[in-house]
């Protein structure tokens, strides 16, 4: 165990990251389900974020849904292992 002040800190440390993830986490996220089950379309049933878009940018949409989530996965699979490490500080 360590000293109070440090467990306190590791909380913190945790919260916060647990908030930053979600927050930065929402519209990748919504952005990946309404590729597949689309909420927001175009009218004619079709995923309507990649016409909001620039022309070039559309043309590349799947690689910036990508590039979006894979950081978001690459944080989660950390804040796991952070987690796992300080388990039992952070049940405290």
């Amino acid at each position: 165990m360590k000293g109070l002040d440090e467990v306190m800190r590791l909380k913190r440390v945790h919260s916060r990251w647990v908030l930053w993830q979600s927050l930065m986490g929402i519209f990748p996220v919504f952005a990946l389900i309404n590729k597949f089950r689309p909420v927001l379309s175009d009218g004619y049933g079709g995923d309507l974020i990649p016409t909001l878009l620039p022309d070039p940018l559309a043309a590349h949409y799947n690689l910036l849904l990508v590039a979006a989530v894979l950081p978001l996965l690459a944080s989660e699979w950390m804040r796991r292992r952070f987690h796992k490490r300080h388990q039992d500080d952070l049940n405290l």
